[in-house]
């Protein structure tokens, strides 16, 4: 279930008093990538990094025009269902970059710990 909200942190503060679990946050490299996926942005990263928040979107475009959407997904809490929260600023799409975002953060993270080895391209 999608929920629009104009303050996502405040937001995520409010329901995680009152008890809504959400999922783990993405790794660190997530937020270090952040800016090369969505160009001038000024998102506070540790408050991203603090509520485990995602961003997508094309960043800052046409002189100035900003569009992002910030997102969060609650565990879930009847069977399978479970709560997506979103701000949108400017943007209208389904934060569908952040599937291929949250890939690349995670295999980056593994390659820094030394789980993962870089292949060399023949």
């Amino acid at each position: 279930i999608a929920v629009g909200t104009d303050e996502i942190y405040g937001a995520t503060d409010r329901l995680t008093a009152n008890g809504l679990k959400f999922m783990p946050g993405p790794p660190e490299t997530y937020y270090e990538m952040s800016h090369a996926r969505v160009h001038g942005h000024d998102e506070p990263i540790e408050r991203m990094k603090k509520h485990g928040i995602l961003i997508d979107g094309e960043g800052v475009v046409d002189g100035g025009t900003t569009k992002i959407l910030l997102q969060i997904f609650s565990k879930t809490v009847i069977g399978p269902i479970f709560f997506e929260f979103i701000q949108r600023k400017g943007d209208e799409g389904f934060g569908e970059g952040n599937f291929r975002a949250l890939f690349e953060s995670i295999e980056q993270d593994q390659i820094k710990r030394g789980v993962l080895k870089v292949q060399a391209a023949e």
